[in-house]
Order: C-alpha cells, then structure tokens, then sequence
C-alpha cells in the first residue's frame, strides 16, 4: 500500500467534512502529499524506460503542489469542489487498483462477461485464466485499464462536486457511467476478435492496431461525446471548469 496516496485521500475528506477554516488547511495538506506520492513515480518509470509517464508524472506531481499553495491563499468553495471531485475519484479508482481483491473482482468479471458476450455472437473466445482470454490459441490479458474505471473514477467525481439537484446528477450517472463500462466490454471484444482473426494482419499486429490505434481513438471519441452529455445534463459544470481555468492561470486572491 502506499502511504502518501492514501494519507492524501484521507486528508482530502476530512478537508471536506470539518468547518471550512480547517477544511481548506487539510485540504492543501492533503494536495502536498499527493503531490509528493506523484513525485515517486517517475523513479519506477525511469527504470523501465517509460519516458512518457516519467514526463506525465512529473506534470501531475507539479499541478498536485501548485494545486496546494492555491488552496492554501485563496481557501474557497472551488478549491473545495475540486478537492471532493478529487476525494471521490482517488478513492473509487485506488481501491481498485491498490487493493488485489478488488482489482481481481473487477478484472474477473470483465474478463466473464467479454467472454459471455462473444460467445452469444458465436466467436468462440475460451477463458484460459482469470485474466486470460484466448481466441485461435492467441491470448490476450485483460487488466484494470481494460475496465474503464479510470474514465468512471473521473466521471464520478466530476458529477460528485457539481452543486445541482440529486435527481439531475443521478440521471447524469445514469446516462455516463454504465455507458463507458459497457463500451469498455465492446472494446475488449473487438480487441479480441481482431486479434483471434489476424484482422490486421499477424496476430500481434492486429492487436497493435486494434488495440493502441483503433479502440484509443473510439474511446477518445467515445468520452467526448460522454462529455458533452454530462455538460448538457449539468450545465453547471461550465462555470466550474471556467473558474478553474482562471484560478490556475493565476486567480491567487485569497477569498473574504
């Protein structure tokens, strides 16, 4: 387990349920640590050659630590939202990820049900493992990138901070999150059929395309469609995203 990411989301909800005064200092505690959990990560990266997420993290590290000194000066009810919307995501997406049980629930059961959902259409995928899904003797391994839990963690804590009626963000978790698992299970299906039928070619080239160009783009153009129907369903969502822009371009005064 790791100790920074998790005193970070403990501390981000205590930020959220204390008086505000003590909220804010908790909070902007709570970022410093999360930023010093991201500043860690690019040391595994480094070592396994992924430049990319080595850059990445560093990014979130530095937004993380900038996020904390706004919080800090400016204590306000944005810096709050955005510390919930931040409380609700983590912890959805970390429990997965960090706890085996979870990450085992949830991967199995994907794994299950794109296996179901092949054979009904007659592609006769055969579970090989837990995690193991093979088509032709070409196995393919679905892991929790595979689910969409990310995409849902962020949905969830968008539509978490968002200060509108229950009943339009619940019609909000409704119409986006049970849509990004189900297109989630689409997508491992034709990862796998593409790949099982050498679609594009050999098998590790019908994955490569399949996988890293085709199902990145649909889900790219999948979660801006999911998008535009969370801002159309909660239209406060704007001012949000607007305010925030001009806080982290330099909005620094403390609120009275």
């Amino acid at each position: 387990m790791q100790v920074l990411l998790w005193v970070a989301l403990i501390l981000f909800i205590a930020a959220i349920i204390t008086p505000r005064k003590l909220g804010y200092s908790l909070g902007a505690v709570g970022w410093l640590f999360f930023a010093l959990h991201w500043m860690m990560q690019p040391l595994h990266y480094w070592a396994i050659d992924d430049y990319f997420n080595v850059v990445v993290t560093l990014g979130v590290a530095t937004f993380c630590g900038y996020f904390s000194f706004l919080m800090w000066k400016r204590a306000d009810e944005l810096t709050l939202l955005i510390t919930k919307a931040a409380a609700v995501g983590g912890i959805f997406y970390f429990s997965f990820a960090e706890f085996s049980y979870l990450n085992h629930l949830l991967v199995a059961a994907v794994a299950s049900q794109t296996t179901e959902i092949l054979n009904v259409c007659s592609v006769p995928v055969i579970g090989a493992d837990w995690n193991i899904l093979t088509l032709n003797n070409y196995p393919v391994e679905i892991i929790l990138g595979c689910t969409g839990i990310e995409s849902i963690a962020l949905f969830l804590g968008v539509i978490a901070c968002v200060s509108a009626p229950s009943r339009r963000k619940l019609a909000a978790f409704f119409v986006t999150v049970p849509a990004i698992y189900v297109l989630n299970i689409a997508r491992n299906a034709f990862v796998l059929t593409a790949t099982g039928y050498n679609w594009f070619g050999s098998p590790e080239n019908s994955f490569y395309v399949s996988h890293n160009i085709i199902a990145k783009f649909g889900s790219l153009g999948a979660l801006v469609l999911l998008s535009y129907l969370l801002f159309k369903m909660l239209p406060e969502l704007l001012n949000i995203v607007t305010n925030t822009f001009n806080m982290l371009t330099g909005g620094l005064n403390r609120a009275s």
